[in-house]
């Protein structure tokens, strides 16, 4: 260790020596260390550190089968079979991603309020910090109403009352009792993300149609498995059960799917981050080739220097022990300010939009990632020492000598050492440049692509009535004579007359699931007169909307007419489908009158709906997705007898204000509301345009951030050409001053230095090309409407990257150019 100490301070003084060196160095280092340390933070924390359950690493999503692991919901009678039946999970819990409102004295305010089942909490391994969990009671149909809050809304909205336990609030319409308080750091189901900070907890009642209706598809999945069970051993076991559960003639097969849970909540940023990660990999081997380079360069200033301490009895290990110290202090150096770079990087992203990465308020640096930085550090040691150690110790002190009146060039070992780097970081450049022109056309081909709807002077907002209940209190009412009025007749139809009339406003409509809402309620359907495939259920997402709704959002009518305000109750049933649907479903067929079933008596749909139009295809989930088949009812024709008519209309409903210029429009709003329906929670004002900024900010988050990598690495491509065109050009003053004695032009000099650079360039950029050509088919899953091998990208680096090497080549090939010839000679 005294040896190590000494061999570091020896190192420290030499690298006083030349400051410049050493900063670059260090520079480098920091952007290589800094950035992987950051990304690295984040795999740890997001995809790495087991979830803040008991379970852990045991717990596990159940769902149906699909292509990908996803919150996909399944049925009560499906949950208390596996519940039943399964040994090898210890305990199985579910829940419903549902929204309230919550009444105050002060207002209404929309919150996230999932139905639980009274075991998910202990399953999970967490307690309230006020109060109690809820009761098997509260769990039984008809049980007593409770309720269990946030620590952010108990604060916010209850001004942290000590006393709150036993209180009475309104939620949904419903007086429930507070039975405790979870704190701030409990968010589950993780899959509401931020929502829950201001969110309440409601005990799970199971209605009649949940219990009788198998395909009442409103419910999750959660379970532990037992130590020693694997998620294949417990998928074999649901299978078995699958297989047993009793099903009508008509019904699909039922399947399930068992996937860890944490995976299903950051399956969709895995590849991302792994990507980031590998990205940012090739730009700390530029770094460290970089460095490597730097090194390298002393190594030959230095060679008189190690050839004379050889002559005088050094051993070659002594030597390479002090390049390796060198190599120590500058990673040394570079990591601590790379931990420094790594914790603003860490501040800059909590400061993105919330929910973009799944669990980002657990992202810090922990002492795993202090250790991980200690191997970072040993193996930018070993690569940036490496060749420059193997450089010292094939010195021999009488060669060395000798060519100290010769010079060196680019012949030499090291000479050949320093060429080879620059080509290597000029390849991986090749790769960051690739990826990052990948990823700029894939974000044109977004802007570019047809979204089926306006953005301009468009704004979106939420309204949810005081009264919702969410989906788990949805039931078919039998009494179709004493029907209440609908709330789209009430309240809905009036608002929006309202609102048509306020300055400004050009037209405004409702609709339940407009494009890149996130609102996806979907529903099987039978075509009146075609056969029902078992199967193959026929499946659309379904959307009540008001009249004007496709003006409003300048969506095509591409055959018949649009939904109007008076396709009333009393008027013949109708609906609007999209392109989509009728490609799908009446492929060579005209879909106009044609009728629709929507389920009958099973969800009080009795009525068919007569298809009167087809609208274009808009975006549904996501810009450039896929387009699902969509169904689209009029607002006023749907039954308040119906499940449809619960979880369309009395949710949350979606309003879409068109206007003459950008103007804002949530005061309005608000006020129109407050005279109108005063019970109602708005929520989630947002123009068109910020919802496909949204919807895209991964896509261009993505190119930012490799964006940023490859001007990196081609900033430090450029550095590290320019110091080997440097250094030869200085250590051959000789030689070019004896060419030009005997006649050499200027030119000539210029163009050996420029070619020189020339076939550096060209060859890293050919090995670049060929490993682009080889990992092609990893960046597959980034890309929209592109090939991996994309013509035009390829060429726009085979054209960049040239022509940047050239302008790091200039300032050398002119140094070169203005060497005296007698001042060279007199040198020696």
């Amino acid at each position: 260790m005294q040896t190590l100490l000494y061999d570091l301070r020896h190192a420290l003084r030499q690298l006083r020596k030349t400051p410049g060196m050493a900063l670059l160095a260090v520079i480098t280092l920091a952007l290589g260390v800094g950035a992987n340390t950051a990304i690295f933070t984040v795999i740890e924390s997001v995809l790495l550190r087991p979830l803040p359950y008991t379970p852990r690493d045991r717990m596990v999503y159940i769902s149906p089968p699909g292509d990908k692991p996803s919150f996909a919901s399944t049925s009560w009678l499906n949950y208390r079979d596996i519940r039943s039946q399964s040994k090898l999970l210890q305990d199985t819990a579910g829940y419903s991603e549902d929204g309230s409102v919550l009444e105050t004295q002060d207002t209404s305010q929309s919150v996230a309020a999932p139905h639980v089942t009274t075991n998910l909490f202990p399953m999970l391994g967490v307690r309230p910090m006020v109060g109690r969990s809820f009761s098997d009671a509260e769990g039984q149909s008809g049980g007593p109403l409770a309720v269990m809050l946030s620590e952010g809304l108990w604060r916010q909205s209850f001004h942290a009352d000590p006393g709150i336990v036993g209180q009475v609030v309104k939620i949904g319409g419903q007086l429930r009792t507070v039975v405790g308080v979870m704190p701030q750091s409990f968010r589950f189901p993780e899959e509401l993300g931020s929502d829950l900070q201001k969110g309440v907890w409601v005990p799970l009642q199971p209605t009649a149609e949940m219990l009788k209706d198998r395909g009442y598809d409103f419910f999750n999945i959660v379970g532990e498995l037992r130590r020693g069970a694997s998620i294949a051993q417990a998928q074999q076991e649901l299978d078995a059960i699958a297989a047993h559960i009793p099903r009508e003639a008509d019904e699909s097969v039922i399947k399930f799917r068992v996937s860890s849970y944490q995976e299903v909540l950051t399956g969709p940023m895995r590849p991302v981050l792994y990507a980031l990660f590998g990205a940012l990999g090739l730009v700390l081997l530029i770094a460290c080739a970089n460095v490597s380079n730097l090194l390298i360069a002393r190594c030959l200033g230095r060679q008189q220097e190690f050839a004379v301490r050889a002559a005088l009895g050094a051993r070659r290990m002594r030597l390479i022990r002090q390049m390796a110290s060198e190599g120590l202090a500058l990673s040394l150096l570079g990591s601590g300010a790379g931990i420094l770079l790594a914790q603003m990087a860490i501040v800059g992203i909590q400061k993105l939009p919330q929910d973009t990465i799944p669990r980002g308020d657990a992202i810090a640096i922990r002492w795993t990632i202090v250790l991980v930085l200690a191997v970072v550090a040993i193996i930018t040691t070993a690569l940036s020492s490496l060749l420059p150690a193997l450089l010292v110790s094939r010195t021999h002190p009488q060669a060395a000598l000798q060519a100290a009146s010769r010079g060196v060039g680019s012949r030499t070992v090291g000479g050949k050492l320093s060429g080879a780097l620059v080509a290597a970081e000029v390849a991986l450049s090749t790769l960051l440049l690739i990826g990052t022109g990948l990823l700029f056309h894939t974000l044109w081909n977004l802007e570019q692509s047809r979204l089926g709807f306006e953005t301009a002077n468009l704004t979106s907002f939420i309204a949810m009535p005081a009264d919702a209940a969410g989906f788990s209190a949805m039931a078919v009412s039998e009494d179709t004579a004493n029907a209440p009025p609908s709330v789209a007749t009430l309240t809905y139809q009036p608002v929006l007359n309202r609102m048509r009339q306020v300055p400004g406003v050009v037209q405004a409509a409702l609709a339940t699931a407009p494009p890149l809402s996130g609102m996806d309620l979907g529903s099987s359907f039978e075509i009146v007169g075609q056969a029902k495939d078992p199967a193959n259920p026929a499946h659309a997402r379904v959307s009540a909307v008001s009249g004007d709704y496709a003006r409003t959002m300048g969506t095509p009518v591409i055959r018949g007419r649009m939904i109007a305000d008076d396709d009333v109750a009393s008027r013949p049933f109708v609906t609007v489908i999209n392109e989509a649907l009728a490609k799908k479903y009446f492929a060579g067929k005209d879909a106009l009158g044609q009728q629709i079933n929507l389920g009958g008596k099973e969800t009080g749909m009795i009525k068919p709906y007569t298809v009167v139009g087809v609208l274009g295809d808009q975006v549904d989930r996501n810009v450039g997705g896929d387009i699902q088949p969509f169904i689209l009812l009029p607002q006023e024709q749907i039954p308040t007898t119906s499940l449809f008519y619960q979880a369309l209309l009395k949710t949350m409903v979606t309003f879409v204000v068109k206007t003459r210029g950008n103007i804002p429009v949530a005061a309005e709003m608000r006020s129109v509301f407050h005279q109108l329906a005063p019970g109602f929670a708005l929520d989630n004002f947002k123009t068109m345009q910020e919802a496909v900024e949204q919807n895209t900010f991964s896509q261009r988050l993505g190119l930012y951030l490799v964006g940023s990598f490859a001007g990196l690495a081609v900033m430090m491509v450029i550095a590290g050409l320019y110091g080997v065109l440097s250094q030869l050009v200085s250590y051959r003053r000789r030689e070019i001053g004896v060419r030009m004695a005997l006649g050499a032009t200027r030119q000539s000099v210029a163009t050996m230095v420029l070619r020189h650079g020339s076939i550096l360039i060209g060859s890293g950029l050919g090995a670049g090309l060929l490993l682009a050509f080889a990992t092609g088919r990893l960046v597959r899953s980034f890309l929209y409407q592109l090939h991996p091998l994309d013509v035009w990208t390829y060429l726009s680096v085979v054209v960049v990257l040239p022509v940047v090497g050239l302008i790091a080549a200039l300032l050398p090939a002119r140094k070169a150019a203005s060497i005296q010839p007698m001042q060279a000679l007199r040198e020696d």
